[in-house]
């Protein structure tokens, strides 16, 4: 049953909330993807505000719990993405692009 199916029924208040947890819990529900520009990922564009933000790569793997390697990838393959070469352009396109 999708969620328009249940919200066409008619029914009490109590039962509609049922339903559509119901829905929502079946093996079925699928969550909608996120998209960012540039074909960055989830965890791109949370590095890539980081780095807008004026911190190190040190203090935003200390941030994310995750090793200074990891960040290194994550800033190179932004930089690539993005087609830039300076962590002041990665700022100025957070800007343009509302990630801020």
């Amino acid at each position: 049953m999708t969620l328009e199916q249940v919200f066409s029924l008619p029914q009490a208040p109590d039962e509609t909330l049922t339903q559509v947890a119901k829905v929502l819990q079946s093996p079925t529900a699928k969550a909608v993807p996120t998209t960012y520009p540039a074909g960055l990922t989830q965890r791109e564009v949370e590095v890539l505000r980081l780095v807008a933000q004026g911190l190190t790569n040190a203090q935003i793997a200390a941030q994310l719990i995750v090793s200074l390697h990891t960040v290194n990838a994550h800033v190179r393959s932004i930089f690539n993405k993005l087609n830039v070469n300076s962590r002041t352009a990665v700022t100025r396109f957070a800007i343009e692009q509302k990630l801020l």
